[in-house]
C-alpha cells in the first residue's frame, strides 16, 4: 500500500511539473526535478525485422507492454527509482529501485581534461559505444500479479551507441537455462535531467558537447598525446601470431548478429571480412538494425599486423595504477600504416578460456575509461568511469586520431590461452560486434 501511494505521489508530481527553460535545463543551470517521465516504444518483427534477439527470443515473446517510464530522483539527483507502467493485462509494473544514473553517463575523468583535445574524444567515444547493465532478482521488483512478474529473471538496462538520450529496457526470461529477451522497449531519457546528471558528472555544461553527442558530430584527426594518460616505463617487442586465416566459434553474440553482416558472406577465414568491401547493418535511431541501409569500413587498413610492442605504464589516474598497453602496427595491402593503442590493462581481468569459450573474454569498447558493453550492476559500480585506466585508440602513422566506428571496429578482446598461459589471444570485435575482424595470439 504504501508503495501505491508513492507511485500516486509520483505521477501527480510529473502532472504538475511545468516546463522550464530548455536552454537553461541543458546548460544544467536548474535544479533538477524530482520526476519526469518519457513515453516507452515497442517495435515489432513487422516494423523492426532485422532485429538479432528474433533468433533467441523466448516463448512469450511479444506478450508484455509498457508504455511509459516515470522517473523519480531519490538521492540528491544522482540515484533514481525508474518506474515502468504496464500497457497490457499480462504485465505489471517494473521498478528499478535507487540506481546510481551517474554511472551512466558519459564521463571526463579528471587527468583526461588536461587536453581538450582528448577530452572530447572521451566524451564522445563513450556517447557512441554501447553500456547495458543487468539485473538481476533481487535488484528490481514488480507490483502486480500477473505474468510478467511472475516470469521476468533478468532485467537489462542500455544507453545505446547512438545519439544522446537514447535508452533501452529489456526484460528476460529463464529458459533451456539461460536467460532468453521477452520484452523490448525504447524511451528517450529527458534532456533536461539528462544535461543536469551530465553536469554533476562533469562539472561542465552539456551544451560544451551538445552538437557532437545529439547529432553524431565527428570530432576532427589530430595528433593525440599519449602522455597525458600514461607513463611508459618499460617497453619490449614481442612475438605474435596471425590466426586470422581461421575462422571462429559462430556463438553467442556473433552467431545471432551473422545475418547482419550484409557482405561478404558464407566468408570461411577472418582475412575475408579485411577490405573496405565489408558491409553490416547500420544500428540506426531509436536503435535498431537496419541491413537495407549498410555501414561501410575501412577494414583493409587492417590486412596485415607487422609488430606487436608491450609497454609497462603507470596511469595517470588518482590511483596511479600498473597497467600494461598493447601498440600494434598494421599496414593495408598498399602499406597505408594504421596504429592501435590498447592500454590501462590489468593482466588480472583476463580470463583463461579455450577458443570455444572467447565470447566470455574481457571485451572493452574503443575510446578512454569507457564501461563494458555489457556488464552487471555490481560491475557497473565497481569499474567507475572517474578512474579507469583503460584506453584503446586507432591512430594514423603521425599519432592523428582515426574513428574506429569509420574503420569498423567496436573493441579488443582479451583472454588468456588455457593450454598456455604465457599466450593472450586478442581479437577485435567489428563495428557493432557483429563479427571478428581480428585473431592474434601475442606472446608475453
Amino acid at each position: 500500500m504504501k508503495t501505491f501511494f508513492y507511485l500516486l505521489a509520483c505521477v501527480l508530481v510529473f502532472s504538475s511539473c511545468s516546463e522550464s527553460s530548455v536552454v537553461e535545463e541543458q546548460n544544467g543551470d536548474n535544479d533538477s526535478n524530482n520526476v519526469v517521465s518519457a513515453n516507452i516504444i515497442e517495435l515489432t518483427r513487422e516494423t523492426y525485422p532485422d532485429n538479432p534477439d528474433w533468433s533467441i527470443s523466448a516463448t512469450v515473446e511479444g506478450a508484455f507492454s509498457h508504455d511509459s517510464v516515470t522517473i523519480v530522483s531519490v538521492v540528491n539527483g544522482e540515484n533514481y527509482d525508474l518506474i515502468f507502467t504496464p500497457n497490457n493485462n499480462d504485465s505489471d509494473t517494473l521498478v528499478l529501485s535507487n540506481i546510481d544514473l551517474l554511472e551512466f553517463m558519459p564521463t571526463i575523468p579528471s587527468w583526461v581534461k588536461e587536453d581538450a583535445y582528448l577530452e572530447q574524444i572521451c566524451i564522445v567515444n563513450q556517447e557512441w559505444n554501447r553500456q547495458q547493465v543487468k539485473f538481476y532478482e533481487g535488484q528490481f521488483s514488480f507490483l502486480g500479479n500477473n505474468k510478467e512478474g511472475k516470469l521476468i529473471k533478468r532485467v537489462d538496462l542500455a544507453r545505446n551507441c547512438l545519439n544522446a538520450y537514447l535508452w533501452e529496457i529489456i526484460g528476460y526470461v529463464e529458459e533451456e537455462g539461460g536467460y532468453a529477451p521477452a520484452y523490448h522497449g525504447w524511451f528517450d531519457f529527458p534532456k533536461n535531467e539528462y544535461a543536469m546528471l551530465f553536469k554533476e558528472r562533469n562539472g561542465i555544461a552539456f551544451s560544451k558537447y551538445a552538437e557532437y553527442l545529439e547529432n553524431w558530430k565527428d570530432s576532427e584527426q589530430k595528433v593525440v598525446d599519449l602522455s597525458v594518460l600514461r607513463t611508459v616505463e618499460q617497453t619490449k617487442e614481442v612475438t605474435f601470431e596471425t590466426k586470422n586465416d581461421e575462422y571462429y566459434p559462430l556463438v553467442g553474440e556473433r552467431k545471432k548478429k551473422n545475418p547482419n553482416v550484409v557482405y561478404p558472406l558464407n566468408v570461411t577465414t577472418i582475412q575475408e571480412y579485411l577490405s573496405d568491401s565489408t558491409q553490416y547493418a547500420t544500428f540506426s535511431p531509436p536503435g535498431f538494425y537496419d541491413t537495407k541501409s549498410p555501414r561501410e569500413t575501412m577494414l583493409s587498413r587492417l590486412f596485415k599486423l607487422n609488430e606487436v610492442n608491450v609497454n609497462k605504464v603507470v596511469s595517470r589516474n588518482n590511483n596511479a595504477d600498473s597497467c600494461v598497453e598493447f601498440h600494434l602496427q598494421f599496414s593495408s595491402d598498399d602499406t597505408l600504416i594504421t596504429q592501435l593503442v590498447i592500454g590501462g590493462i590489468k593482466l588480472s581481468d583476463i580470463p583463461v578460456l579455450s577458443i570455444e569459450e572467447s565470447k566470455n573474454g574481457y571485451q572493452m569498447p574503443m575510446g578512454i575509461a569507457n564501461h563494458s558493453f555489457y556488464e552487471t550492476y555490481e560491475m557497473n559500480q565497481s569499474k567507475s568511469s572517474l578512474d579507469n585506466p583503460y584506453y584503446a585508440l586507432f591512430l594514423e602513422r603521425d599519432g592523428r586520431w582515426i574513428d574506429s566506428h569509420a574503420l569498423g571496429v567496436d573493441g579488443p578482446l582479451f583472454h588468456f590461452d588455457e593450454v598456455d598461459n604465457g599466450i593472450l589471444h586478442l581479437w577485435l570485435l567489428s563495428f557493432e560486434r557483429h563479427t571478428f575482424v581480428g585473431h592474434y595470439k601475442i606472446n608475453l
